[in-house]
């Protein structure tokens, strides 16, 4: 029985934020470049909630798999990165306030898991957002194909992956690069140009790393 509530969890959190997403969209200010647009608006829809409900649901469905005291540190990156990530594929933006978002829930779990893991994690995840934040602003400022959001997205992906362990944090770069460039050659082969929305590939990357721990042990071992 407890574990059958345990499963619900996903479901629950990702029902609550689709719920919230069509307000949470109709309510983001128009990206700074484009301020006369309005590209969150029209996708406060009900098709856009079910892809969020599903995506969510898949996301926490993998982070109940971790260990408890290590789960509240993927809280900002399986919901409002996520939603983040559903939005820059349909507009080619990651707006900046579910960004902030994920951010805000992330530091809070953390210091949920200072407790039973230490403040070690503390340190541990300040390092790996550093260097996501760093890797991610050389590939935008030199490497051309990458936007902003990206760079401000990437602390999250360290911060999280890293409180685990190093190891997983280098597979989540690995898989969601990977993704990536499928993705992009994908895009590219469909006549779209060569800018493509990464956020989607950069949020994968750490679920895909954690799905795949159970054949990688090492992932999860700091």
């Amino acid at each position: 029985m407890g574990m059958s509530w345990v499963l619900l969890l996903p479901a629950l959190f990702a029902g609550c934020l689709a719920v919230a997403s069509p307000a949470i969209l109709r309510a983001l200010p128009p990206p700074v470049d484009e301020p006369e647009s309005d590209p969150y608006r029209r996708l406060a829809t009900r098709a856009i909630a079910g892809t969020v409900f599903l995506l969510v649901t898949a996301a926490g469905t993998v982070v109940v798999t971790m260990a408890p005291t290590e789960a509240p540190a993927w809280f900002g990156l399986a919901g409002p990165a996520v939603l983040a990530a559903v939005v820059d594929a349909r507009t080619g933006y990651l707006p900046k306030r579910l960004v902030q978002a994920s951010w805000a829930l992330t530091a809070a779990g953390l210091l949920v898991t200072v407790a039973p893991l230490g403040p070690g994690v503390l340190l541990r995840a300040g390092l790996g957002a550093a260097a996501a934040s760093a890797l991610f602003w050389v590939f935008w400022r030199f490497g051309g194909g990458f936007g902003y959001g990206d760079v401000r997205l990437a602390p999250v992906i360290g911060a999280a992956a890293a409180a685990v362990s190093w190891p997983l944090l280098a597979a989540s770069l690995l898989f969601g690069g990977l993704l990536g460039v499928a993705w992009g050659l994908l895009w590219q082969a469909s006549g779209r140009g060569r800018a493509f929305p990464y956020g989607p590939a950069l949020v994968a990357g750490p679920f895909l790393a954690l799905a795949a721990s159970p054949l990688l042990p090492g992932l999860v071992a700091g």
